[in-house]
C-alpha cells in the first residue's frame, strides 16, 4: 500500500467529512431561522404564510429538499423557488385601474341573516342575579369537583410539596379562586405582599381566607386532567398523536361548551387574539406585541361585537400544528366559524392579520360576510399601480377597486388605510371631521370616509 496516496486519501475522506458536517450545520441554522423569523412575523401581528417577507429568505411553503441543496447554492436555490406569485396574481385585473371617489360602485348582494338560534342570552336561572351565581354557570360544581379530584391525585404523587400530602377540598379550591381574582384587582408588586403583616401595610384579606403556604402549594399542584391519561400522552410525545394541550384540554372544552350554551352571537362578530397569563408548563408560551400580558397562552377568540361576549375560542398550539399551505389566520377563522352552530347572514370583522381575498372568499361560500383593514403586500392585494392613491393625497382621498365580490379601499387619513370587504360599496356619501392644514393653520373639516372604515372603527375599534 502506498502510503502517499494513502495519506491523500484521509485528507480527502477528512475534508469530505467536514463538508458534510458543515452542509449538516447549515440546515439547522436555516431552519432555526425561518422557525425563529416566523414566530416573530406571528408576535407583530404577520402571517409567515401570506406575509413572508422576501423570496430571498426559506419560506415555510416551499418545496424545496434541503438535503440535496449546497451551502454554495442555498441562497440563489431559494430565491427561485421562493417566488410568491403576485405579480401573477391579478391578472384579471391587469387592465383595471383604481377608481375615484366619484365614480359608482355596485350594491354588493346582500345575504339575509338567519341565525341558528335567537340572539342573545340564553338558558338563564330566573334567580340567577349575583356575580357568583353567573360565575358557576361557566364553572358548574361537577367541573370544580373533578378539579378538586385531579388535583388531589397529583398532589399526592408530587414530592416536593410536603408530606403527607393535605388533601384539598372543594371550600379550598372556592378560595383559592376567589384569592386569585382578588390578586388581579389589588397589585402588589410581590405574592408575599398580600400576606404582610406591617403597620403600614397589611391587605387582611388573603390572611383570613388561607395561609401563603396553601395558596403556594395549590398554586403549584392545581391540576385539570387524569394523571393516567397525562402519562399515556407523555409516551406518544415526539409524534403526531402527542396532544400538547392534554392538561388543559378538559378544562377548555368544559369552558367552550358554557359559553356557547348561554349566549348566541348578534349578527356583527369578530375575531381577535388574546394573551391569558400564565406560567405553562406546556412549552405554548407566546408574546404578543400592544397585549398588556407579557407571556402566557395564546388565544384566537371569537367575540360578540355587539356586547363583547366570547363565544368560542382557540388556543395556539405552535407552529408545528400551522398548516404551511393556507396559513395559520386562515385556519384560525374557519375553525371559530361553526355556520352549523351559528347559521349564515353573519358580518365578521377581523383585523390585518386575518384579512386575505382567499379567507374571505371562502367564507362568501359558507354564507358569511367579512371586512377588514388589509396589508398592500399580503398575498392577492391587487398590484396595479394605475390612479393608485398618491403618498401626499390630502385626508379624505380614497380609491378603490372591486374583483367581484371582493372590494379594496385606499383610503387617507393621518396615514394610509387600506381595506377589504365583502359587503360594502365603496362610498355611501359617509363624512366624518378630520385637523386639515388650511395655510398655517389646521381646521376641522368634513372629509369623506368609506363605509367600509366607519363601520369598522364602530363595531371593532372602538369597543
Amino acid at each position: 500500500m502506498d502510503p502517499k496516496k494513502s495519506t491523500e486519501n484521509g485528507v480527502e475522506d477528512s475534508v469530505a467529512s467536514n463538508d458534510e458536517d458543515l452542509y449538516v450545520c447549515d440546515q439547522y441554522s436555516v431552519a432555526s431561522s425561518v422557525d425563529s423569523t416566523a414566530e416573530e412575523m406571528l408576535r407583530n401581528g404577520l402571517d409567515p404564510v401570506l406575509d413572508w417577507p422576501s423570496p430571498d429568505i426559506y419560506s415555510p411553503d416551499e418545496d424545496c429538499d434541503l438535503q440535496q441543496r449546497k451551502r454554495s447554492r442555498l441562497s440563489s436555490t431559494c430565491s427561485a423557488a421562493g417566488g410568491d406569485g403576485r405579480e401573477s396574481e391579478n391578472d384579471g385585473l391587469s387592465t383595471e385601474r383604481w377608481r375615484s371617489l366619484d365614480e359608482t360602485d355596485v350594491e354588493p348582494l346582500q345575504l339575509d341573516f338567519t341565525p341558528v338560534q335567537e340572539p342573545g342570552p340564553k338558558f338563564l336561572p330566573s334567580n340567577c342575579s349575583s356575580p357568583l351565581q353567573f360565575f358557576q354557570l361557566f364553572f358548574p360544581k361537577t367541573m370544580m369537583q373533578s378539579i378538586v379530584g385531579h388535583t388531589n391525585v397529583y398532589g399526592s404523587k408530587c414530592k416536593d410539596v410536603g408530606n403527607p400530602w393535605l388533601y384539598l377540598s372543594l371550600k379550598d379550591l372556592k378560595s383559592y379562586i376567589g384569592l386569585v381574582i382578588y390578586t388581579s384587582l389589588l397589585k402588589c408588586s410581590l405574592l408575599t405582599e398580600y400576606w404582610r403583616e406591617s403597620q403600614y401595610f397589611s391587605p387582611s384579606f388573603p390572611a383570613h381566607v388561607m395561609s401563603y403556604q396553601k395558596f403556594v402549594t395549590i398554586a403549584n399542584t392545581l391540576h385539570f386532567s387524569n394523571t393516567i391519561e397525562d402519562e399515556k400522552n407523555y409516551l406518544k410525545k415526539g409524534t403526531a398523536a402527542y396532544e400538547r394541550l392534554g392538561k388543559i384540554l378538559p378544562l377548555s372544552q368544559l369552558i367552550r361548551e358554557a359559553c356557547k350554551t348561554h349566549f348566541h352571537p348578534f349578527q356583527n362578530i369578530t375575531i381577535d387574539e388574546r394573551i391569558v397569563a400564565a406560567q405553562p408548563r406546556a412549552g405554548l408560551k407566546q408574546s404578543m406585541e400592544d397585549k398588556s400580558a407579557d407571556r402566557g397562552y395564546k388565544l384566537f377568540a371569537l367575540t360578540d361585537c355587539t356586547c363583547g361576549y366570547t363565544w368560542d375560542f382557540l388556543i395556539y398550539e405552535g407552529k408545528s400544528c400551522a398548516s404551511q399551505n393556507v396559513g395559520l389566520s386562515y385556519e384560525s377563522v374557519m375553525a371559530l366559524v361553526d355556520e352549523n352552530m351559528l347559521g349564515s347572514g353573519y358580518k365578521l370583522f377581523v383585523d390585518k392579520f386575518y384579512t386575505s381575498p382567499t379567507l374571505f372568499r371562502d367564507l362568501l361560500c359558507k354564507k358569511f360576510w367579512a371586512c377588514g383593514p388589509v396589508l398592500s403586500t399580503r398575498k392577492g392585494f391587487p398590484k396595479i399601480s394605475v390612479n393608485r392613491l398618491s403618498k401626499n393625497a390630502p385626508r379624505g382621498t380614497m380609491r378603490w377597486i372591486r374583483d367581484d365580490n371582493l372590494l379594496f379601499i385606499e383610503w387617507k387619513d393621518s396615514q394610509e388605510v387600506q381595506m377589504c370587504s365583502t359587503f360594502h360599496k365603496a362610498y355611501e356619501g359617509d363624512t366624518v371631521q378630520r385637523k386639515v392644514k388650511s395655510d398655517a393653520l389646521r381646521t376641522l373639516k368634513e372629509v369623506p370616509i368609506p363605509a367600509v372604515v366607519l363601520d369598522y372603527n364602530r363595531l371593532v375599534e372602538f369597543q
